[in-house]
């Protein structure tokens, strides 16, 4: 008899856990399963500023998929799905030069999201994405050649322009690069850049004040879901490392000179990397158009795509409206902590259907969130509450650690982690 084929789309924290929680069912032969993602790893997307930064080596921030699900049974296929034909049941696969034709019975979802540049001219063109392991190295290659072309630029006004870094988008990842890279370039500086050398002709050593930073964002206040003890905390903390934050800052054009601002300021920078947000990414349906809801595919209380019993969409890419949030409830917010969550429920209706049972709602109760604000300090609200310094700082680097499928992961991590706190960061260009 032939056994019901489960095919996960994308393998972000969505995908691997509705994976990790059907790899039993398919360990017991029934059903078999199917993951197929545009990489062979799972990106922990969570600590990709540590890698831009110098913090963490680009490896250790990604899991080969197959390590993850050796000797379980699950299928890895390393493609982008190209189309969807929800009534044949039939995926078009493009991998590498070769293309196939696979068949589903159940299919899963869960392909994330992409950077937003909400049609901002100049955009997409002149900054820096941090979504995938490749935004991270490509991140961290562009701060160590700013440097080392600032350090033999005689024409002044380049080299103020080389040594200016901009952040667009004061949201968690925003905060936590912006801090991370004030304290990567403080050390180069000490370490490496803070000697004769630095400018030519010039027997002064460059001075620490030298490279700026700002962090622009277009709303009232940075972190806006934390309180005001919290967020006056990060301010503080930003401003100490020497970061410049500007809110109510609206981006309106992009150039390879810097940005200019809906005020008429312009803000000079060689350097910008963009976090001001994501938008869904989702597949292409060969016969329907999923009912979408600001780009979010719309769900079921199931999780269920509208008007469909055999595809399920969680995390990034779905618009889930809880049920139990009361009236005028927004979508779930587009968060690892959500999409994690979502996968328990998913995994257990996928099984609940093929097994002609009731399937199971979802409300979804936040654990809490933290952010870090460079090394030694974070904040986080846990529940109700309220909590900043240095064990926030290590509570919020555990909790990260453990969400980590391996213990080989887990320990490399904290080997990493061990080290830096007593070596300066590693500015070996990679690629």
């Amino acid at each position: 008899m032939r056994r019901p084929h489960v095919v996960i789309l994308g393998a972000g924290f969505g995908g691997v856990y509705v994976a990790k929680r059907l790899k039993r069912a398919v360990r017991n032969g029934e059903i078999d399963l199917t993951i197929i993602n545009r990489t062979n790893s799972f990106l922990f997307t969570p600590l990709l500023h540590e890698v831009a930064t110098g913090g963490l080596s680009p490896r250790t921030v990604a899991e080969p998929l197959r390590e993850i699900f050796a000797r379980t049974g699950v299928r890895i296929i390393q493609g982008q799905v190209e189309s969807i034909n929800s009534v044949g049941r039939r995926l078009s696969v493009r991998t590498g030069e070769h293309s196939l034709k696979l068949d589903y019975d159940y299919l899963v979802i869960a392909t994330g999201a992409e950077t937003n540049f909400y049609g901002i001219p100049g955009a997409a063109e002149n900054t820096l994405s941090l979504k995938s392991l490749k935004d991270a190295i490509k991140i961290r290659d562009r701060i160590i050649d700013a440097f080392e072309e600032a350090v033999v630029t005689e024409d002044e006004a380049k080299r103020r322009a080389l040594l200016s870094f901009a952040i667009v988008g004061g949201g968690a990842t925003g905060v936590e690069v912006a801090a991370e890279l004030a304290e990567f370039i403080d050390g180069m500086v000490k370490r490496y850049y803070g000697d004769a050398h630095c400018r030519v002709g010039d027997p002064r050593h460059c001075r620490r004040e030298e490279p700026k930073v700002a962090l622009i964002h277009a709303g009232k206040e940075l972190l806006e879901q934390f309180a005001p003890s919290l967020r006056a905390s990060v301010y503080r903390h930003l401003s100490q490392k020497g970061v410049a934050v500007m809110v109510e800052a609206v981006v309106t054009e992009v150039t390879a000179e810097g940005l200019k601002l809906a005020s008429g300021t312009a803000i000079p920078a060689a350097t910008i990397i963009w976090t001001a947000g994501v938008k869904a990414s989702a597949p292409v349906f060969e016969d329907v158009k999923p009912t979408l809801i600001g780009g979010r595919m719309a769900v079921d209380n199931y999780f269920r795509l509208l008007g469909s019993k055999d595809i399920f969409v969680l995390g990034d890419a779905a618009a889930y409206v809880d049920q139990y949030g009361g009236s005028h409830q927004k979508p779930l917010p587009q968060l690892a902590q959500v999409a994690e969550a979502q996968s328990e429920t998913v995994a257990a209706n996928v099984l609940a259907s093929i097994r002609k049972q009731l399937l199971q709602d979802f409300h979804y109760e936040s654990k809490g969130s933290m952010v870090s604000v460079g090394q030694w300090f974070a904040i986080g609200e846990i529940y109700s509450m309220h909590m900043a310094g240095r064990f926030t700082w290590w509570l919020w680097r555990t909790v990260y650690l453990f969400k980590f499928a391996s213990w080989k992961k887990r320990i490399r991590i904290g080997f990493e982690w061990f080290i830096q706190m007593f070596f300066p960061r590693d500015i070996t260009r990679i690629s």
